[in-house]
């Protein structure tokens, strides 16, 4: 299919994305937007941030799933895509826990960098 279109008749295989941050104000209308195109979302958040008032509509949706979990650790998933958005993003939250916020943006992301490359995932840092 030119230009990346699927041909009328046949429809898309969904994707298993891990959104990590998913519970945030950016990451969860992310989740909403993925969830309606028909993948399988796995959000990530240790809701130091997030809220996860922001994603219990997604409660009970077979295509929906909440891990609570910090990316400073490490995480072990077999997904296609990864969308890096954990970060206490608010100077307000980086005064309050200024180590956590550089912890969560370093050791996070090479976290997620290693889950990538293991298998083989496309990633996004934001």
């Amino acid at each position: 299919s030119a230009g990346g279109k699927i041909p009328l008749g046949l429809k898309r295989k969904g994707l298993r994305i891990v959104v990590t941050g998913g519970a945030g104000f950016v990451g969860s209308h992310l989740v909403d937007r993925l969830i309606a195109r028909g993948d399988n979302v796995i959000v990530v958040d240790n809701f130091f941030t997030g809220r996860k008032e922001n994603v219990m509509h997604h409660f009970g949706n077979p295509n929906f799933e909440l891990i609570r979990h910090d990316v400073v650790e490490p995480l072990l998933l077999e997904v296609d895509q990864i969308y890096h958005l954990a970060c206490p993003a608010s100077p307000v939250h980086y005064k309050f826990n200024p180590v956590k916020t550089i912890k969560t943006n370093v050791v996070g992301t090479l976290n997620m960098l290693g889950l990538a490359k293991r298998v083989g995932a496309r990633f996004l840092l934001t």
